[in-house]
């Protein structure tokens, strides 16, 4: 007879088999999978799950780190998390939780070290980006927007999925000081147009970009370019600064910077700049103070431009801008040197003119005076500038011609030798018949002279010569070609060289 035998007890709950490869503590699970890295499926043994859950959540960070601002992307993320950690319950549910003592509760340790790990490292990515984007932005409020895009560059994918709406600010401040940059570092006038942009931009955070894009502009007005589509819009920048109240400290800079850069700029276009301002008003004291205190500059930068025109060869340009200072500021401590500079320039003009009439032989039709020519009076040598006659063909003495126009006192214009008056007519026998006679006229060799000071450009003698020379020589000698057809009806006295030479001797007493 066997002992009756007790049913055994109902297995408690900490005793029943999971359907999966290992008990787990639920806690460890749950926690495990909250890490979104699927450690409670690891804990498990459950390695497709694993596998899947980090591909899985690696997939959604790389979309997110591309596109942080996506809200269905951070909606999808979230619904993948609180899957995963339902889903890590779903499958502990009916397991005991385990004490700390034994191996399952170390689990749990484990999963909430991780989890805690990942919380540190993301909050910890959350600080710096804050703090990376609020150091860029108080960069780029002062104006150092080099810093901060090196601050911002910085930023990288881990920031992007920690603090995506963080790092879209940063991005716009990114956006709005690349475009700062670009404009500081191109032309005046693209520059100005750039930084107009800029302004435009909803990121924009410096005050100082409207002073600037004005700095630009008048950068650009010093350059030569038009006045009215950089001086104009430079000073309306800076009023419209000054009533919006924003960057105005730096207006009364932006104005110095301008005067400062006049001064340094003695060209002629810091002048055209100069009479601009002058003819403009100017109520703001911002305005109106730093030019009222630069004024004064002003009469040497138009001094400084008839000089730089002079010294460029310029004439016309300087002639008129040394007129312009004489006139406009007579009291000037440099009005006299203004002066004995006009008249060199004046000089130099008349000096081209009488050179260019005199090598074209028009300065008899349109004498003109040369005031540093030197002065016909005093003993001869009187050099002569001749027009109308070669004095090479006559043996001039070399002391009575000039060899250049500096050296010309006087200006003798030529008409000759031609037909002067009728002397008489001589009857001489003929070339076919003894019992034909030709008759002959003989006329005077005439030479028409005028003389011109060429200091003056007006005339100071006028006279005619006139040579007999042999009328009616007995025998008359001409030249003819093959078949001699007779003398020539009209013969003009002949004049040797020293009869043309003595026509000019009058000039060198």
């Amino acid at each position: 007879m066997h002992p009756e035998m007790e049913p055994p007890p109902f297995p408690s709950p900490h005793l029943r088999r999971p359907v999966f490869g290992r008990p787990v503590d639920p806690v460890a699970a749950v926690v495990g999978n909250a890490t979104a890295f699927g450690l409670g499926y690891a804990l498990m043994r459950r390695p497709g799950p694993a596998a899947a859950a980090i591909a899985g959540t690696v997939f959604l960070l790389f979309l997110l780190a591309g596109d942080p601002g996506d809200m269905a992307l951070q909606l999808l993320f979230g619904s993948w998390w609180l899957a995963m950690c339902l889903h890590a319950w779903h499958l502990t549910r009916d397991t005991e939780p385990a004490p700390l003592h034994d191996g399952r509760g170390r689990e749990r340790v484990l999963a909430i070290g991780a989890a805690g790990l990942i919380v540190l490292v993301v909050a910890g990515l959350r600080f710096d980006a804050r703090h990376m984007v609020g150091d860029a932005e108080a960069a780029h409020a002062a104006g150092e927007c080099e810093r901060a895009v090196d601050t911002l560059d910085q930023l990288h994918a881990g920031h992007r999925v920690a603090h995506g709406d963080m790092v879209l600010r940063g991005q716009d401040q990114l956006r709005a000081c690349r475009l700062l940059n670009e404009a500081r570092a191109a032309g005046a006038s693209e520059g100005a147009a750039l930084m107009a942009t800029y302004m435009d931009d909803p990121a924009a955070r410096w005050d100082g970009a409207g002073p600037e894009r004005a700095a630009m502009l008048f950068d650009a007005a010093l350059d030569g370019r038009d006045l009215d589509a950089t001086l104009k819009p430079g000073f309306e920048q800076l009023i419209a600064t000054l009533e919006a109240g924003t960057g105005s400290e730096y207006v009364r800079e932006t104005v110095e910077r301008l005067m400062a850069g006049l001064a340094e700029d003695a060209s002629c276009d810091a002048v055209a700049v100069d009479d601009w301002i002058r003819a403009q008003s100017w109520e703001a004291p911002a305005l109106a103070e730093p030019i009222a205190a630069a004024a004064e500059a002003a009469p040497l930068r138009l001094l400084d431009c008839a000089r730089d025109r002079a010294a460029a060869s310029d004439l016309s340009g300087a002639q008129e801008a040394y007129q312009r200072f004489v006139a406009e500021y007579p009291d000037h401590a440099d009005a006299q040197a203004a002066v004995d500079e006009l008249d060199a320039v004046d000089s130099r003009i008349e000096f081209e003119h009488v050179q260019r009439l005199l090598t074209a032989d028009e300065y008899c039709q349109d004498p003109a005076p040369w005031r540093d020519a030197p002065a016909y009076e005093g003993p001869s040598p009187h050099p002569m500038w001749m027009i109308g006659l070669n004095p090479s063909e006559y043996g001039f003495s070399e002391d009575w011609i000039a060899q250049t126009v500096e050296a010309t006192e006087i200006v003798v214009c030529v008409d000759g030798p031609k037909q002067g008056r009728f002397l008489e007519s001589c009857y001489y026998e003929g070339s076919f018949s003894p019992y034909i006679n030709d008759e002959v006229s003989f006329y005077a060799a005439r030479f028409d002279v005028k003389v011109f000071a060429l200091r003056t450009g007006e005339q100071v003698d006028s006279y005619t010569v006139q040579f007999d020379g042999n009328p009616c020589p007995e025998v008359l000698e001409y030249s003819y070609y093959y078949t001699d057809l007779g003398p020539p009806s009209e013969v003009e006295a002949e004049v040797g060289d020293a009869d043309v030479r003595s026509v000019f001797e009058r000039l060198q007493d």
